[in-house]
């Protein structure tokens, strides 16, 4: 019976509203998974099309690239109105860097 209680306070978890549309939530994700790209790698390697999902009042958006032996993977996190909480992209190489015994 108490757990149902905090289900029906809400628990914590905020309920408010996307200020964006699931569409441009990704297209600014992306816009911005490429620009953090650009800085770090020279490259723009991202194209939109996976979906942003909102939860939790942000928006996010993850995604992987692979080009050649690397993959790029960004995680953008937006806020419900469309600024920008946090862009992360990280280039994974997959060769084998061990030389042997």
């Amino acid at each position: 019976m108490i757990a149902f209680a905090f289900l029906l306070a809400g628990c914590g978890i905020r309920h408010e509203q996307a200020g964006l549309t699931a569409d441009q939530a990704r297209s600014m994700a992306v816009q911005l998974a490429n620009d953090k790209a650009a800085e770090l790698y020279g490259c723009r390697p991202f194209h939109d099309n996976l979906s942003a999902h909102f939860a939790a009042g942000c928006w996010r958006w993850t995604t992987r690239q692979g080009a050649g032996y690397t993959d790029f993977q960004a995680t953008v996190e937006l806020a419900a109105d469309g600024s920008t909480n946090h862009v992360e992209v990280q280039w994974l190489d997959s060769r084998n860097r061990f030389t042997g015994f």
